[in-house]
């Protein structure tokens, strides 16, 4: 069958040609795909804008996604002190929530202890408590979630292990480093204890507290709390001088329990513990009080290789010679929180660091002998000694 040609429109008439109503036909079609399309759009942007309650920001609404969050805490202190001390930890915000101890002791690498499963404590690991034979050191609890997330909490001061056996008895400590231990005794002068953690911190040096509790116990809580930061700074290392200073060569285990004992109310107040350090008064011992350090957790009783005799308060030249002269690398100093030896601290440190020596704790000089007798241990396996030995002093 053959097409008919289509008639071409008469000359005149307003009849569009098919050709028109082809062209036109597309048009509409297009037009009307534009316009569902727009449509489309309109509404899917009314939806992501109501879904953002309205105003383009979040869904108030909505649930806001967990936050990683740790709160840890330290025992307080005690005696005796705890053989396992553990933090208190709170951990949330995540799902397979893992804890681990960070240890950042000053001037030394920082101890990382083992990943654990988050719970409500965390017991020190062995690595950790290894350092803490030499006493309080800085450090945090850090957690992470299942992404590999990590939050870290506030620094905390980890509890000194105490020691087991016999407290051992030392005048100096042997040691490669250049430290000299300056250890103030008694704490008959808050003002004057304080000048002395401002003097340290001010010259990067550090110092031992060996106070009693019957001297401290109507300090400011101001001064405990700039004691407790000093300590954590590595600035002070805390120890017990007994609650009264009248302890002697006399004095029984009875008496001794109870005299060590109260002073763990220094402790509390400060904050810090006084394990592993116990300095006797006037550096007068017994078998009793032997006993009563070792069972409290004691593991070294500090007595000292130079005496100045600071307590006759001779002018800062005089104690500045008697300090500098005598002391050597390992010397423990015996001196007090006296406004006179404030005044001479500063003369003191200058004269040690011109001699090639620098004030550190007790707790820096024997976290150095502890770790130098692992090494030898290691090596040659023998360990470093301590001068041992007793000791007698006045107003100590």
């Amino acid at each position: 069958m053959v097409s008919r040609p289509e008639r071409p429109p008469r000359p005149g008439s307003n009849r569009p040609s098919a050709d028109d109503r082809r062209r036109n036909l597309r048009r509409r079609r297009r037009n009307a795909l534009l316009v569902l399309l727009a449509g489309v759009a309109v509404i899917a942007g009314f939806v992501v804008w109501a879904g953002r309650g309205g105003d383009g920001g979040p869904d108030p609404d909505a649930a806001p996604p967990p936050v990683l969050q740790v709160v840890a805490k330290s025992p307080a202190p005690q005696l005796p002190a705890l053989r396992t001390p553990t933090m208190s930890v709170t951990a949330a915000g995540g799902e397979g929530l893992e804890m681990r101890l960070v240890a950042t002791p000053k001037g030394a690498r920082v101890i990382n202890g083992p990943w654990k499963p988050a719970a409500k404590s965390l017991a020190i690991p062995a690595a950790i408590s290894a350092v803490l034979e030499a006493g309080s050191i800085p450090g945090y609890v850090e957690v992470r979630d299942d992404s590999g997330k990590t939050v870290r909490s506030g620094t905390l001061l980890l509890p000194p292990v105490p020691g087991t056996g016999a407290a051992e008895i030392i005048r100096s400590v042997p040691t490669s480093k250049p430290y000299v231990a300056l250890v103030f005794d008694d704490g008959l002068d808050e003002t004057a204890a304080l000048r002395i953690v401002d003097i340290l911190r001010s010259t990067t040096s550090g110092g031992t507290f060996c106070f009693n509790g019957i001297n401290v116990k109507d300090w400011s809580a101001s001064a405990a709390r700039k004691i407790q930061a000093a300590v954590a700074d590595g600035v002070i290392a805390m120890c017990n001088h007994g609650w009264t200073h009248r302890t002697s060569t006399s004095t029984t285990e009875a008496a001794a329990m109870e005299d060590l004992s109260a002073n763990a109310a220094m402790g509390r107040f400060v904050g810090v513990s006084s394990v592993p350090f116990y300095r006797p008064p006037y550096g007068a011992l017994s078998p009793g009080i032997e006993a009563a350090a070792r069972r409290l957790g004691y593991r070294w009783i500090v007595l000292w290789d130079v005496d100045p005799s600071d307590y006759e308060k001779p002018d800062a030249a005089t104690l500045i010679d008697r300090v500098v002269g005598p002391s050597g690398k390992g010397s423990i100093v015996v001196l007090h929180a006296i406004d006179t030896t404030a005044d001479a601290l500063p003369g003191i440190l200058s004269g040690l660091k011109r001699r090639g020596l620098k004030a550190v704790t007790l707790t820096t000089m024997f976290s150095e002998m502890l770790a130098a007798a692992a090494a030898a241990a290691t090596s040659t396996s023998t360990t470093g000694t301590v001068t041992t030995g007793t000791a007698a002093g006045e107003g100590t």
